[in-house]
């Protein structure tokens, strides 16, 4: 029975003893910050903030939340649209301001002095905010002798704290100091419409999700992408020098009156805010009056903003003849007349010539074409010029992106000032900085690929060459990997060195240029009756052996075709010179010794 007193009494003062460590580490974690609110001026908070007046001996500054938008004046100065951002930076250096030596009711009548000695009688400076706790008041003195400090006191309260200087710097002096003068708010990236009314009429110009900028008014046309983000950030720049007027009721005597001049931005959420651009201010060179329609201000604007209301149509048009990145086209068709080239890209990335023929085409030609268009620009764009007849037309591809972009260049009778062309259809004719078309760009041997075969040396069975006036050579592949002589009843030898030449050569073999394909007549290239006649044969079923004619010598080399390939092509003449050395060779003669 003792020993469970015992326990019982051990469990009631542990129990004890947690409940006080609980109470005191509570009191504890409470103990800062009621510290820090001691020792603030200020505790205010901009979401429970109704208003703030700061009233000078001449001047007062109100700041009042209407609706839940500051708004900001004075005695002088009627209220208008504060900056958000400024009243929450004003509000946090206040509550930066911290209380240094207290100077209590106490110390005063001991010292025989009063308020007034710390300039608090008639303050420089009171401070009244409302919230939703009530009014509070500060007092603010003069500076005190020692040190870059102020005397303040709180509403009726008998204290007197020393505080930092720099609560001057804080807080506003003029009403326009805490005005917003920013014209158009957000980021450019979401803004989806931009109208324009100035001396060049008026200019739409809306993005759409999926082709981007484009010009809506007084045309349809693609719109420069980089032209229309450079003219937006003008236009997010723009800042209100000074304020002139508030509560405007008559704007005719500023020339604000009407549809005259004026800038509008919408964004994707259907807002929209539009700047009105009036007369020049008198006496202030550079200077025009402006106003919001959502607001009864007017103010002061630098001449500048006149140059972005007035820019040019056609400096905001997309001068880029292929819009679609040269990367994401996996398309091309060139048509003229009965003439057609089409270029298909694999997954891969391979290009392959579907049309008129169809054989893998070589990535460097198909992306010559590709920078030819990439790097032409529109020098002149012409609304009256409909008259010439389609000559070319070409088509850009994008299976990625899902779009398509078309090239009609019209015919201009020998013209050499740059073609003319229309894109994906619209009315306007352009020029451009090309002055011609290569013809080359229609031929299909300018897409083939220059490799002509590729093969692994391993793979190769059996060699066979037939040189005119010669007979053939033909050598196979043993089971140990060298090559004999295919059987026969001559005493010969195969020249293995030879042989690993010519397998390494064999490997890939590349044509320095196309000559032709599907030609009529094959005597002309000396390949009806062949000089060179050579047949590799190759190891599986699988796989098909190659068969390579070569015919007389042209000035770059040799002309040759692949047999089953109606294409003539040119051989390098190392690479046929190569094939002269022959692969056999007849053992030397057995000299008998004389000497005996």
């Amino acid at each position: 029975m003792t020993k469970g007193r015992s326990t019982l009494i051990l469990l009631a003062g542990i129990v004890v003893l947690g409940t006080f460590i609980f109470i005191q580490e509570t009191w504890r974690a409470k103990v800062p910050s009621k510290e820090y609110r001691r020792i603030q001026l200020f505790d205010l908070s901009p979401d429970t903030l109704v208003s703030i007046q700061f009233k000078y001996t001449n001047t007062v500054v109100d700041c009042v939340k209407d609706n839940g938008v500051w708004m900001t004046g004075g005695s002088e100065r009627e209220l208008g649209r504060a900056d958000v951002a400024m009243i929450h930076k004003m509000v946090a250096g206040l509550n930066s301001i911290g209380k240094g030596t207290t100077i209590t009711a106490e110390h005063l009548e001991m010292r025989g002095i009063d308020a007034a000695e710390y300039g608090l009688a008639n303050s420089a400076l009171r401070i009244s905010a409302v919230d939703n706790k009530g009014r509070h008041t500060w007092w603010i003195g003069r500076k005190a002798p020692l040190g870059k400090m102020l005397y303040a006191k709180i509403g009726s309260g008998d204290d007197i704290y020393t505080i930092p200087a720099r609560l001057l710097d804080i807080v506003p002096t003029q009403p326009d100091e805490l005005r917003d003068r920013t014209l158009f708010s957000g980021k450019t990236t979401g803004t989806r419409r931009i109208e324009l009314r100035g001396s060049s009429g008026f200019v739409q110009i809306l993005n759409d999700s999926k082709e981007g900028w484009k010009i809506q008014q007084p045309l349809v046309a693609p719109a420069d992408p980089q032209a229309v983000e450079g003219l937006l950030e003008n236009l997010y720049r723009l800042r209100i020098e000074d304020f002139e007027s508030e509560n405007v009721s008559d704007f005719a005597i500023y020339g604000l009156q009407g549809e005259a001049r004026q800038i509008a931005l919408g964004g994707a959420d259907d807002t929209s805010r539009m700047l009105v651009i009036g007369d020049e201010i008198s006496g202030r060179p550079g200077m025009v009056y402006a106003r919001r329609t959502d607001d009864t201000s007017v103010f002061a604007l630098k001449a500048e903003v006149l140059d972005l209301l007035n820019i040019k149509l056609n400096e905001l048009r997309d001068v880029r003849v292929l819009p679609l990145p040269a990367k994401d086209i996996s398309y091309i068709s060139v048509t003229r007349g009965t003439e057609q080239i089409e270029l298909v890209q694999g997954e891969s990335n391979s290009w392959t010539l579907t049309k008129p023929v169809s054989w893998e085409a070589d990535a460097r030609a198909v992306g010559k074409v590709l920078k030819f268009w990439d790097t032409a620009v529109i020098t002149e764009f012409d609304e009256t010029n409909t008259t010439f007849a389609v000559e070319w037309t070409l088509l850009f591809g994008s299976e990625g992106l899902g779009e398509t972009n078309r090239i009609d260049i019209l015919s201009t009778l020998g013209e050499r000032n740059g073609l003319l062309i229309r894109r994906n259809g619209e009315p306007t004719v352009c020029r451009i900085n090309l002055p011609r078309i290569p013809d080359s760009i229609l031929d299909p041997l300018e897409y083939k690929d220059r490799t002509l075969w590729t093969l692994q040396p391993e793979n190769i069975q059996k060699i066979s060459v037939k040189k005119s006036k010669h007979p053939r050579q033909v050598i196979e592949r043993l089971a140990d990997g060298t090559f004999a002589v295919e059987a026969t009843n001559a005493t010969v030898q195969v020249d293995q060195g030879m042989v690993g030449i010519w397998l390494n050569e064999l490997a890939e073999v590349s044509t320095s240029g196309y000559v032709i394909y599907n030609p009529r007549d094959l005597s002309i290239y000396g390949l009806a009756d062949p000089a060179v006649t050579l047949h590799v044969g190759l190891a599986g079923t699988n796989q098909l052996g190659r068969v390579l004619l070569i015919g007389q010598e042209a000035a770059e080399g040799f002309y040759a075709m692949v047999k089953g390939r109606d294409v003539v092509f040119i051989l390098d003449k190392t690479f046929v010179n190569m094939l002269s050395a022959g692969l056999i060779v007849e053992p030397e003669p057995i000299v008998p010794n004389t000497d005996q």
